[in-house]
């Protein structure tokens, strides 16, 4: 496994690498990647978050991919990506080996409070086939939060709330908050872990 993932990684060229300050940015706009495997729910998510924005003076655009890197031939006319969301459902195998691979095409600038895991069915079903922790390591791996969410199962009102979070980190990468993204990844992470400790040691 070790060698396979070695390979895959060596066979990311420089030039395939997603970086966030090749264009310049656009004044009250935004754009979003969503990478994660068929079956998902990344056009459920999409919707939300664009129907949360609307009222909020910024114009976001969300784009979706099942893979990494994305096709040369639209780079020219591809907006800047201001943030990435990678989706992880833990009842999918394959949503985590794509994240897995998709992470590797990425510049560490992104890394920066630019990008986040969003994992959904972390609810303990029976069906899962992901452990928990091995998202928490690839999310230490990469010095990045991870957020538990609804998209496909639950009602509107957890994929809402999930968009509206996003959509608060989407404005603070796209430079519309007095504030840093790094500054505000590192925060919430650190807000994360008091709350698992909180769970931790109650009894």
């Amino acid at each position: 496994m070790a060698a396979e993932e070695e390979r895959e990684m060596s066979e990311v060229l420089p030039e395939e690498i997603l970086k966030p300050f090749h264009k310049m940015p656009v004044r009250n706009a935004a754009t979003v990647l969503l990478v994660g495997s068929y079956g998902t729910g990344k056009q459920q998510l999409a919707k939300a978050m664009v129907d949360v924005c609307t009222d909020t003076g910024l114009k976001l655009q969300v784009r979706t991919t099942t893979s990494l890197p994305l096709p040369e031939e639209n780079t020219d006319t591809r907006p800047r990506i201001d943030y990435i969301v990678f989706i992880i459902d833990l009842t999918n195998r394959l949503s985590f080996s794509t994240v897995q691979s998709a992470v590797q095409c990425v510049d560490v600038e992104y890394f920066l409070g630019r990008a986040c895991f969003v994992v959904t069915n972390a609810k303990g079903t029976s069906d899962q086939c992901v452990e928990m922790e091995e998202v928490s390591r690839l999310a230490d791996m990469y010095n990045t939060m991870y957020i538990c969410g609804a998209i496909k199962e639950g009602d509107s009102d957890e994929r809402t709330t999930l968009a509206n979070r996003l959509l608060r980190l989407v404005e603070v990468s796209a430079g519309r908050k007095n504030v840093s993204p790094l500054l505000v990844d590192l925060t919430c992470r650190q807000l994360s872990f008091q709350e698992e400790q909180t769970e931790f040691y109650t009894v």
